[in-house]
């Protein structure tokens, strides 16, 4: 089965903050995929979700503007709307594996199209479901050479 990822907003968010433990990792990861030809399945909240992140942190409403531009302009994005059936899954796995609503909602996306959940937060880490094999940006960029 060919390799789809589903990357959580704090992957994009920590590729912009060098004081982010994950910032290199990250920054790797979404260099290696803008080489590769691998399909990034993702809520449409995303855009909404790093824009708001990189707001708030950085106080300069154009680069967060200009980073979600950048990141609704990849080719390989899909983004799918929350739609009841998502939306039920995303609450089903919430209350199964006490995650938060948007992290939860990212793994039902990854759930649902059997990708791979790339994550830098450690509460979402340990507690997504098994099937979406959630990983950090660094195993992902492995996953990328393999």
């Amino acid at each position: 089965m060919p390799l789809l990822l589903t990357l959580d907003a704090s992957v994009f968010v920590a590729s912009c903050h060098r004081r982010e433990a994950e910032f290199g990792a990250s920054r790797a990861l979404l260099s290696a995929l803008s080489e590769a030809d691998v399909p990034l399945i993702e809520p449409a909240l995303l855009p909404v979700e790093v824009a708001a992140a990189l707001r708030r942190a950085d106080n300069d409403p154009r680069l967060a503007r200009e980073f979600a531009a950048a990141l609704l302009s990849l080719p390989q994005l899909t983004l799918l709307p929350v739609d009841e059936r998502l939306a039920q899954r995303a609450l089903d796995i919430a209350i199964a594996h006490s995650l938060r609503g948007a992290d939860a909602l990212y793994a039902a996306v990854a759930v649902q199209y059997g990708a791979r959940l790339v994550t830098i937060d450690g509460e979402q880490l340990q507690r997504s479901p098994e099937a979406v094999g959630a990983c950090r940006p660094e195993a992902a960029r492995k996953l990328l050479k393999a």
